[in-house]
C-alpha cells in the first residue's frame, strides 16, 4: 500500500492606495489602456498544482483574461530552471520563479524583475521520519540529506549546516530529483527538502494512512534563512516596459482569479486534480487549504511587494555567495504595473 501511494511522486502611496482597492475585491481597479498584445504565456513554477497556480486558472476558466483582452496560456516548465531563463529570453511572458533566482539573474546583468508577489512567506525547511529523530541542524551529522542542485538550495543547507555547528563532510548530499517524498518515506535518505504546505502535508497524509506519525518539519527560517517572499510573478524588465497595459490586464485579470481562489477554488481544483492525477482530490486540497491564506498580506494587500524582504534576503544572499555584487533592492521589484 504504501509503496504504491509513494508511486504517486516519483513522476509607497500608490502602493498603499492599491492595497485598499486589492483588499476589497479589486473590480474597480483598472489599466490605463488596451493591451498592446493579446497572446502571453505564464509558466508555472512546476505541474499544475493548486497552491502555486490555482487563481490563474481561475481566472483562464473563468474568462477573466479573455475580458481583458488577453489569451493566457498556463504551460509547465521542462525543468527548474527553465522559468526564470525563458522569461528572460522573453520565450515566455511571465514565471513563477523565486526571489533567489531574481537576484542571481540581475546580479549578472539579466534585467528580470518581479511584478508581483503570490505565496508570501518562505516556509521551506527538511522533512523526516519520526524515527530518525531530527530536529536540529546539528542533527544531520552522519545522515543523508536530499536536496537540489539550484543555488538557493545549496545556500539553505549550508545556512542550516552552519547554525548546526557542522559542515558538508559532516553529511552526504544528494540530488534527489523529483523523488525526494518516497525517498525520504522509503528511509532511503534522512531528511529532504519540502514546502510545508506541499511536500510535508501530503507525506503526512500518506503516514496517516499507514497509521505512522507525521514527518518532522525543520524550518529553513527558524534556523538562520531569513524570513522573505517564497514566489513571485516576474518578467522581462524590457518586456514589460514595452507592454505596460498588458502586463497590469494580466494582474488585473489574476486579481479577479484569486478572489474566486480564496472562495473555494471549485474551477481550479477540478481541473487540476484532472490534470495532475499524480495527487489525489484529497492531497490537493489539503495543499489548498493550507496556502490560500498566504496570498495576502496583514493589510489584505495582494501581490503588493516592499522593499524590506528584498533587502533581507539579498544581505543572506550575498553572505552565502549566491550573488556578489548586488543591487540596489529596490530594482528586484515593481508595484508600477497593479491596475490602480
Amino acid at each position: 500500500m504504501l509503496k504504491r501511494q509513494i508511486r504517486q511522486f516519483a513522476i509607497g502611496l500608490t502602493a498603499v492606495a492599491a492595497v485598499g482597492l486589492i483588499a476589497t475585491g479589486a473590480s474597480a481597479q483598472s489599466c490605463a489602456g488596451k493591451p498592446e498584445v493579446s497572446k502571453v504565456i505564464l509558466m508555472a513554477d512546476w505541474l499544475p498544482v493548486t497552491v502555486s497556480q490555482g487563481p490563474f486558472w481561475e481566472a483562464k476558466l473563468n474568462g477573466y483574461y479573455a475580458d481583458e483582452g488577453l489569451d493566457v496560456d498556463i504551460i509547465a516548465p521542462a525543468n527548474p530552471a527553465d522559468p526564470i531563463k525563458l522569461v528572460a529570453r522573453e520565450r515566455v511572458n511571465f514565471s513563477l520563479t523565486y526571489v533567489p533566482e531574481v537576484m542571481i539573474s540581475r546580479d549578472t546583468g539579466i534585467p528580470v524583475v518581479a511584478i508581483a508577489t503570490t505565496l508570501r512567506h518562505l516556509v521551506s525547511g527538511f522533512i523526516s521520519l519520526e524515527e530518525n529523530n531530527i530536529s536540529h541542524p546539528r542533527d544531520l551529522k552522519g545522515k543523508i540529506v536530499g536536496t537540489g542542485p539550484k543555488l538557493d538550495a545549496q545556500a539553505f543547507l549550508d545556512t542550516l549546516l552552519e547554525t548546526g555547528g557542522i559542515t558538508r563532510k559532516d553529511v552526504k548530499v544528494i540530488d534527489p530529483g523529483f523523488a525526494h517524498i518516497p525517498l525520504t518515506l522509503e528511509g532511503k535518505i534522512h531528511v529532504a527538502h519540502a514546502l510545508s504546505y506541499f511536500e510535508q502535508a501530503i507525506a503526512d497524509l500518506i503516514l496517516k494512512k499507514n497509521n505512522k506519525p507525521p514527518v518532522r518539519f525543520m524550518a529553513y527560517t527558524d534556523f538562520g534563512v531569513p524570513q522573505f517572499y517564497y514566489q513571485l510573478i516576474v518578467a522581462s524588465e524590457l518586456w514589460t516596459k514595452r507592454n505596460p497595459n498588458a502586463t497590469c490586464a494580466f494582474l488585473k485579470a489574476s486579481m479577479k482569479g484569486h478572489t474566486d481562489w480564496r472562495n473555494g477554488g471549485k474551477k481550479s481544483l477540478a481541473y487540476v486534480v484532472k490534470a495532475n492525477d499524480i495527487f489525489t482530490q484529497a492531497e490537493h486540497q489539503v495543499s489548498y487549504d493550507l496556502s490560500y491564506k498566504d496570498w495576502v498580506g496583514p493589510n489584505g494587500e495582494l501581490f503588493v511587494q516592499s522593499v524590506e524582504p528584498w533587502k533581507t534576503a539579498q544581505d543572506w544572499a550575498k553572505k552565502h555567495k549566491l550573488i556578489t555584487v548586488g543591487s540596489d533592492p529596490n530594482t528586484y521589484f515593481t508595484n508600477a504595473y497593479l491596475p490602480k
